[in-house]
């Protein structure tokens, strides 16, 4: 596993379980002194700093809804007042939604999702930019979705949402590349976390179905994806600038 520069700092959003969890967890493992764990969910998300501080004992706790621009403004206090610098950042909260066809889909779950992930997604990477250009270094991975490169029946504003995100990812690139600031994304296929369960109604033949359509013929883990994140905050991905790693296990090959 890489390891991460002595008393350097990260900041995951929307860590207080799933894919976010396992990446704080990795980032501690690889030796960041301190991993601020940004989330809704304040009981999960003590509980995961709790278990970070063993590994990396700066790590804290901030209550946030990314969706509220003033709460991601607090956020960004917080680490400046507490740390002063941020050396990596992976903007994981998201949620999936309402799913249907889209005559029956509502403004209400339009709203909700879009200000979460993708307004939610603006407002972090917005501060992330600017704390890392002012340093002259960072990178920054945002969390997106096969669902960003291709079309699911039934999920047309998640879907909208993660083609954004991958927008916002191509066009931060360009403008941060030569101030030493790298911003790139992953896109996850069918991963083994609530939100799966979710999006197959909690119904276990749903999810079956799901993996048979997964060419490697299995969920992906978490800690899968947390790898992935911690690759490209490394120097091995030096390269990587405005660009998607997809961790599917071949699945978005099979829906293009």
């Amino acid at each position: 596993m890489y390891k991460l520069p002595a008393g350097s700092v990260a900041l995951v959003t929307g860590a207080a379980q799933g894919i976010g969890c396992a990446t704080a967890r990795a980032f501690a493992e690889a030796g960041a002194g301190t991993v601020v764990v940004a989330d809704i969910d304040r009981a999960r998300g003590e509980s995961v700093v709790a278990e970070l501080r063993k590994l990396a004992p700066g790590s804290f706790f901030h209550q946030t809804d990314v969706s509220n621009e003033a709460q991601v403004d607090a956020l960004f206090e917080a680490v400046r007042a507490g740390v002063g610098r941020l050396d990596y950042a992976v903007n994981n909260a998201g949620i999936d939604g309402d799913l249907g066809l889209i005559e029956v889909q509502t403004t209400s779950n339009f709203d909700r999702l879009f200000g979460i992930d993708v307004r939610g997604m603006f407002f972090c990477l917005r501060r992330e930019v600017a704390v890392m250009k002012k340093q002259g270094s960072g990178v920054i991975v945002n969390i997106a979705s096969i669902a960003g490169h291709v079309g699911f029946a039934g999920t047309a504003v998640y879907t909208a949402a993660k083609h954004a995100a991958l927008g916002l990812t191509k066009a931060a690139a360009l403008e941060t590349a030569r101030h030493g600031v790298r911003v790139c994304a992953i896109s996850p296929g069918a991963v083994d976390t609530p939100m799966t369960d979710r999006f197959t109604g909690y119904d276990e033949q749903a999810k079956l179905a799901m993996i048979a359509g997964v060419p490697l013929g299995r969920l992906c883990k978490p800690e899968e994806i947390a790898r992935g994140a911690l690759w490209l905050c490394s120097p091995d991905a030096a390269l990587m600038v405005g660009q998607t790693l997809n961790l599917d296990g071949g699945w978005a090959n099979v829906k293009a």
